[in-house]
């Protein structure tokens, strides 16, 4: 098929089921996969202009049966204004799909919609590299954020997110190898990347993984790990376990999705980490339930709505809610009172969400040692991150923004709080 045609079918999946792009790569060949990747995530990054100018140029609504067309002129768009695909070739493109997956009459008015916008392209620049968010979105972080920090980070939508590697072994070296930078924390970041991620140096021997800067700093903070033993839940994709063990910890990672836990396993093997790893598949509150092992550390990296992973993907910013928020605070909850009872005295719980959300965090943080006098906030330290000009330790705990360290690419909003249990 038709790699632009798959892209309009992708794009009316993620957005119309509430799916994420990495659940249906699979459908796309390799050599296909990365103009897909920066066709569907750019449109992805944009679609609230896109969307804007659409409602200007539609005067009729798109009937469902052909609703293919919508994201069709969605994606033309994208190529035209961002991806600077010569018009003729875009709208010629995209008409013919149209007329593939729709009809004449609907391909006759994506023809007229995307000539007529070509004609105007000079006056709607400036609406086109105006960066906003969806309104959904926005009622997320307004109950948490300024106007400011909420406009530096739509900001983040018009940089593409570099690659952050986790490494182990020499970083200079590898830094070096990569044409990468060295970040405060070890991570070596790329900026560029030629080929496969799989064929760059270091891989195949397991020297690194790939793992957002921020997702990394948690374990990075817990200090020394050797010899500790560690209950590692909600664990794949793995970063978090990889950590722990190139840290000497022995660990016991659990994960719900089979499939997930089978790839964290092959990852774990080629870095050459698996000798003090055991894995479970399962429900991780019935774990806790039927299983009365203690652990001197707890990391709980705790489902959750997943908004502070926007720029790697944005799709989040059309799919989720403040729904999503609150639905996934009672499982975090339920999740936290069942590890109290698995840590030793003086144990050590690591709380992280990938949510920019502060009920995800914070809040939830807060009224956890409101319930539990046995626990105790053991604040994080930030004297690691002297080259950091943001505020990354914030009262003892851990709170990325996209746009902290944007002159070197940025990273992805994160939480982390470090709890003791009291001996």
């Amino acid at each position: 098929m038709n790699i632009r045609r798959q892209c309009v079918e992708i794009l009316e999946q993620i957005l119309e089921q509430s799916l994420f792009f990495n659940a249906l790569k699979s459908q796309i060949n390799d050599k296909d996969l990365p103009f897909a990747n920066m066709l569907v995530l750019t449109a992805l990054r944009n679609l609230t202009a896109v969307q804007t100018v659409l409602k200007k140029y539609l005067l009729k609504k798109i009937p469902n049966k052909n609703k293919s067309a919508y994201y069709a002129l969605v994606l033309a768009l994208t190529e035209i204004f961002y991806l600077k695909t010569p018009d003729y070739a875009v709208i010629n493109e995209y008409v013919n799909i149209t007329k593939k997956t729709t009809d004449r009459f609907t391909a006759n008015m994506v023809n007229a919609v995307l000539r007529k916008i070509s004609r105007e392209k000079e006056i709607l620049n400036t609406l086109f590299n105006t960066p906003h968010f969806p309104q959904n979105f926005q009622s997320i972080l307004r109950k948490d954020y300024t106007f400011e920090q909420i406009a530096n980070m739509e900001k983040m939508l018009s940089v593409e997110p570099p690659l952050d590697l986790t490494v182990q072994g020499n970083k200079e070296e590898i830094a070096k190898q990569l044409n990468g930078v060295l970040l405060p924390n070890g991570s070596v970041r790329l900026h560029k990347i030629d080929g496969k991620i799989s064929e760059l140096y270091g891989f195949k021997k397991g020297l690194w993984w790939v793992q957002d800067f921020a997702a990394s700093l948690p374990i990075f903070l817990l200090g020394k790990i050797n010899g500790k033993k560690v209950l590692d839940l909600c664990a794949a994709p793995g970063g978090k376990t990889a950590q722990l063990l190139a840290g000497g910890a022995k660990v016991t990672a659990l994960d719900v999705d089979k499939e997930r836990m089978d790839r964290l396993k092959n990852n774990i093997k080629r870095l050459n980490l698996e000798q003090n790893l055991q894995t479970e598949v399962g429900d991780a509150l019935e774990f806790l339930a039927h299983n009365d092992e203690l652990f001197d550390i707890i990391v709980l990296d705790a489902p959750c709505s997943a908004t502070g992973t926007f720029r790697r993907h944005p799709e989040v910013l059309h799919i989720k809610t403040t729904d999503d928020v609150k639905n996934a605070l009672e499982l975090q909850e339920q999740m936290l009172d069942a590890v109290t009872s698995h840590l030793q005295k003086n144990g050590i719980l690591l709380y992280c969400t990938c949510s920019i959300a502060k009920d995800e965090g914070e809040s939830q943080i807060k009224k956890f040692l409101e319930k539990h006098s046995d626990f105790e906030l053991l604040p994080f330290e930030d004297k690691a991150f002297k080259t950091v000009e943001e505020n990354i330790i914030d009262n003892g705990v851990l709170r990325t923004l996209p746009y902290y360290m944007k002159e070197s690419g940025d990273m992805d909003a994160f939480f982390a709080a470090r709890l003791q249990k009291k001996a």
